[in-house]
């Protein structure tokens, strides 16, 4: 712990905005970890209630009772059978514009944790300009020892290992939750066929009902 804040303090004062950029990138990395699970987003069984609801003819209860579900499927559809039943947009429109709306929360903070993988590298990088600025302008004071060139390349390294430490990390967790949201696009994707399909099914079985 010592060497750290050690290395922390002969960084200089870019390790300050360095700090505050590891911060950021571990607080959107946990929340999206959190937030990005099948499970809360994708819930079996509230899909299925819903359209058995449907089947049923009983869309109205299904909307009630999911509007505020803890499940996002569950919310999606509610709101999209919600415009079906309520206005002149067919179930397709209602829920393409439903899930546009409902699935950018998958994306949140995404662009916070792509603005850290490039901040962090270039503090890195002005700390290692302005450690060689330091390091040449001592070299040109008379009888100045190598410890205060030493001292300059160090703390131009400590920043360019620093900024690239926090980069990598944010880098990986950046591309694994994009290509996660890629995968729960596309299941939702199923899920909003399914419903469609189980809608249709409900209208016709009405239609050849009513004499």
């Amino acid at each position: 712990m010592t060497d750290v804040i050690q290395l922390f303090h002969d960084g200089g004062p870019l390790m300050w905005p360095l700090l505050i950029c590891s911060l950021v990138a571990l607080a959107v990395i946990i929340e999206r970890g959190a937030r990005l699970r099948r499970g809360a987003l994708i819930d079996a069984r509230v899909v299925e209630d819903i359209q058995a609801h449907i089947e049923q003819g009983k869309a109205e209860m299904a909307v009630a009772r999911h509007h505020s579900s803890p499940s996002l499927v569950g919310r999606i559809l509610s709101k999209a059978l919600d415009e079906y039943l309520n206005t002149s947009a067919d179930i397709e429109t209602s829920l393409v514009e439903s899930g546009e709306r409902g699935l950018q929360a998958l994306n949140n903070n995404l662009s916070v944790l792509n603005v850290v993988t490039r901040v962090a590298p270039l503090l890195g990088l002005l700390g290692t300009v302005l450690g060689m600025i330091a390091g040449f302008s001592a070299l040109e004071l008379a009888g100045v020892g190598k410890e205060v060139l030493a001292k300059s390349i160090r703390m131009a390294l400590i920043t360019t290992a620093t900024g690239l430490a926090i980069a990598i990390p944010a880098i990986i967790a950046s591309t694994y939750f994009r290509s996660r949201v890629r995968r729960l696009t596309a299941e939702f994707e199923e899920v909003f066929i399914d419903v469609i399909k189980t809608v249709k099914a409900a209208n016709a079985d009405d239609s050849e009902s009513t004499p």
